[in-house]
């Protein structure tokens, strides 16, 4: 995986996914045809017994809004189906799903013959078309992709509105082919495709009979009836035609059903629940119950995020001394020049004088800029001062700052040429006729000041009030680097999932003790340590924010945004935070759904975790997990893996590991050059595996590639958690190109190399993360294993869902829950769980990912 931090639970999804979102809705208010609006008012769309959108037993064209998440239970007898369902993209939707079958036994195998059957299903559905005023949405899907097949089923369907009535029409293969109203016409041309049964593969196999065998058509009719007396409330009605005859059903009963349709109703008593009761088969009763969450919701009414710092105004509530003096002397030389950022500076200083730049030219040596406005009286200091920012912003290079003060008519009433070295009052060049030299000498001695801090006491002592004002506003900083007006702030691992929240704090506490001529604040961006971006903001830009002058808009279109340098030599660390240390103790469920022991193995566990972090870039930390309840005592199943046992072997640390040692590791991250950063780490590297590796990884915050390669020599460890090892060891490692597609915010990931059982191939990875900051995604391992020797579910593959505990929480964390899910935990294809994977840590802090997080500025 990614390094995204997951959990391995596999339940919970529910827990998870509810409360999350406040409100989904849908309309299915009386409109004309094609004027359907979706989602005006909170009305959820139906969903099957199968957990997609859909009718009963048939599905529908119909989509969830983009993100929706449901989880539920349908019952019709002898089926209890399970199912979670995520709407991934705006035209994709996937379901999972558990079936149990109740009057057929798990398997002859004495053991296993006293529980019932259970299959695990993956569906798909995808939009061809949306609906218009004469043509209806058209959808494609498949049900239990590469699981059994017991259910498989694919289908073409239509769904088109009029008024408050929804009618779907549908071909169907398959399971929903089985009535046979049709023969496949693709049989003519290529015989697989006559009958279904020529294709069929081995469970866990993605399958080649898509799309074959005879043909059904199916369809369903449903009207919803709006504010029903009484309740005041709507019900939606509906009736189907199903084109599933049931005769290859895995049902052990005969399930032939007594008629074709099925009839059902649904209601939804709040925004986020849906229950539904139907009748099918003609004579089975059907009840579900359907919970809904908006992963694009993340509002949380609960989150506490404390009182943030104010900014000071210099020479008003921040630091004393002279609010208009703006040092001449240059930046240091490594800070690069922005054009945007320095005409910027300088239009801004023009606005709080009343004056506005009407040209702003630099050349290699020399500077020009136009003003016109200004207050009667004070347009000569004003402009003056105005020049005194203008050579400030410019490069290094500039050695004469033209400032021209222009009339109405456009022509010039007086100018002034700055020498940009050793300045003084009387060393401005007058060219002017209109007042006296000696006035202006005057004005503008009492306007121009000249600022240093040079000497490296200075910056300690500053370093010492920007360190002690942070603690006191609960902003966590690492170092300090302070330069002519400059000043670089490295921040370190604050609570916030927002890290433009962290800057913006951080922001607002160097306004209230840096000296008056320290104008650029360069916030560093990253965590562990690792410098990954620098954000460039004006202090006049933040001062003219506070006093409602400008908006968050207007400053993003002000700040800079580039890959970060390593802290210089000069840099001071923040001595009252480090050492750092920190713990946490809290109880942890981690469970197994599905398994041939027990259809649910579970243990609720105390777990201890600490840290403790010696410098910005160190750290070592670890858990340990204290057993409360387990039913581990029901796992009987050995494994049969033709591979090293690294993983099937996991029920062994389950049943022994009752008091152990998660984690206890030593690492030290590090940013070898702008982009490239590195970590080394060495110790009990996960439950099962400890040892020693590494890793390196390129990501440019101008880009949306990374590249990275880890090198790890790693020892299995003993059952019983603790500090003992086995005999097999090996080396692992990957090479990964890493992706952020430009759309949906999807990310993708490719990792090739050597797996845990010694076998090679590649890990591919999609995953998406929606506004709310939950991350969905699915994977899938194919390696030089063939099908045979993997066993059951040929290749490794899952889904994963990580969710950011601050939706929940009282107050700010960086915590999530997260669990992947395989169907099946085999040897193939297995990679190291590494907490200090580089990718995880560095991903965000790009481009986009502050302009997805900027409206956090503030908060």
């Amino acid at each position: 995986m990614n390094g995204w931090r997951r959990c391995k639970t596999a339940a919970g999804v529910i827990l998870a996914a509810v409360g999350v979102g406040t409100t989904v809705s849908a309309s299915f208010a009386q409109q004309a045809p094609g004027e359907y609006r979706p989602w005006e008012r909170s009305v959820l769309p139906n969903v099957s017994d199968y957990g997609g959108v859909g009718a009963l037993q048939t599905p529908t064209a119909r989509f969830g809004k983009d993100g929706q998440f449901l989880a539920g239970i349908s019952i019709a007898s002898p089926y209890h189906r399970y199912f979670i369902n995520l709407q991934a993209l705006p035209w994709l939707e996937g379901t999972f799903r558990y079936t149990r079958i109740t009057d057929r036994a798990y398997s002859n195998v004495a053991g296993f013959s006293d529980q019932d059957y259970k299959d695990r299903s993956v569906d798909v559905k995808i939009r061809l078309s949306e609906e218009g005023e004469n043509w209806p949405e058209i959808a494609i899907g498949a049900r239990d992709l590469g699981g059994t097949n017991l259910f498989g089923s694919e289908y073409i369907v239509a769904s088109k509105r009029f008024g408050n009535v929804d009618v779907t029409a549908g071909l169907g293969f398959g399971a929903l082919g089985s009535r046979a109203h049709f023969d496949n016409p693709l049989g003519q041309f290529i015989d697989r495709f006559k009958n279904r049964g020529d294709g069929a593969d081995a469970a866990g196999g993605l399958g080649t009979a898509f799309f074959s065998g005879p043909m059904a058509l199916f369809g369903s009719l449903s009207y919803r009836w709006e504010d029903i007396p009484l309740i005041n409330d709507d019900l939606l009605f509906i009736i189907e035609y199903d084109s599933n005859n049931y005769k290859d059903d895995p049902a052990a009963s005969d399930l032939t059903p007594k008629s074709p349709f099925n009839v059902g109703i649904t209601y939804q008593p709040s925004s986020w629940v849906q229950l539904s009761a139907g009748f099918e088969r003609g004579d089975t009763a059907m009840a579900r119950v359907s919970l809904f969450a908006d992963f694009n919701n993340g509002f949380n009414p609960l989150l506490d995020k404390g009182v943030p710092p104010e900014i000071a105004i210099r020479g008003r509530n921040g630091p004393q001394g002279r609010p208009d003096a703006l040092p001449i002397e240059p930046r240091p030389a490594e800070a690069a020049w922005l054009p945007e950022l320095a005409e910027a500076s300088v239009r801004a200083a023009a606005a709080d004088r009343a004056l506005e730049v009407r040209r702003f030219d630099v050349s290699e040596t020399h500077a020009e800029i136009d003003l016109t406005g200004g207050m009667p009286g004070w347009e000569m200091n004003d402009a003056l001062l105005v020049a005194a920012q203008a050579a400030r912003a410019v490069p290094t290079t500039v050695d004469i700052v033209e400032v021209r003060l222009l009339g109405q008519s456009g022509r010039r009433v007086m100018s002034w040429r700055l020498p940009r070295k050793d300045m003084a009052a009387e060393d401005l060049q007058l060219d002017t006729t209109t007042v006296d030299a000696q006035d202006i000498a005057a004005q503008a001695s009492a306007g121009v000041h000249m600022a240093h801090v040079q000497t490296h006491q200075d910056q300690k002592e500053i370093a010492l009030r920007l360190f002690t004002a942070a603690a006191k506003n609960d902003v966590v900083l690492d170092r300090m680097e302070i330069a002519g007006d400059t000043v670089r702030i490295h921040i370190g691992n604050m609570p916030f999932r927002n890290f433009i929240t962290s800057a913006g704090r951080a922001a607002r506490v160097a306004t209230q003790v840096m000296p008056p001529e320290v104008e650029r604040f360069t916030l560093v961006l990253g965590e562990d340590g690792l410098d990954v971006a620098e954000l460039t903001v004006l202090r006049t830009h933040l001062e003219r924010l506070s006093k409602d002058q400008s908006t968050l808009d207007e400053l993003w279109h002000q700040i800079d945004i580039r890959q970060a340098r390593p802290p210089g030599d000069d840099a001071i660390v923040n001595g009252d935070r480090f050492p750092a240390f920190d713990w946490s103790i809290a109880p942890r469920l981690r469970q197994q759904v599905g398994g041939p022991d027990n259809f649910f193995l579970y243990q609720v566990y105390l777990r201890a975790l600490a840290s403790v972090r010696p410098t910005p870039n160190t750290e070592i930390d670890g858990y340990v997990g204290l057993n409360i309840v387990n039913n581990y005592d029901e796992l009987t199943l050995e494994s049969d893996s033709q591979l090293p046992r690294v993983r099937s072997d996991i029920k062994e640390y389950l049943k022994q590991g009752e008091t152990w040692i998660g984690r206890l590791q030593g690492a030290y991250y590090g940013t070898v050059a702008p982009g490239i950063y590195a970590t080394a780490y060495a110790g009990l590297l996960e439950e099962m595996f400890g040892g020693v590796g590494g890793e390196v990884l390129y990501k440019s915050v101008g880009s949306p590639w990374a590249f990275g390669l880890d090198v790890n020599w790693v020892k299995q460890r003993d059952f019983d958690g603790m500090l003992g090892f086995s005999d097999y060891s090996t080396v692992t490692g990957h090479l990964g190109a890493y992706y952020d597609l430009p759309f949906w915010d999807l990310h993708g990931s490719v990792r090739a190399g050597r797996y845990l059982a010694k076998d090679w191939g590649a890990t591919f990875e999609l995953a998406r993360e929606f506004e709310s900051g939950i991350r969905a995604g699915v994977f899938a391992t194919v390696t030089d294993v063939s099908a045979e020797e993997f066993g059951e579910g040929s290749f490794d593959k899952g889904f994963f869902l990580s969710v950011p505990l601050d939706l929940y929480a009282t107050k700010p964390t960086k915590t999530r829950f997260g669990i992947t899910y395989r169907p099946v935990t085999r040897d193939g294809g297995q990679q190291l769980n590494r907490s200090s994977a580089l990718i995880g840590r560095v991903d965000s802090y790009d481009v986009n990912g502050v302009a997805r997080n900027w409206p956090g500025l503030m908060d």
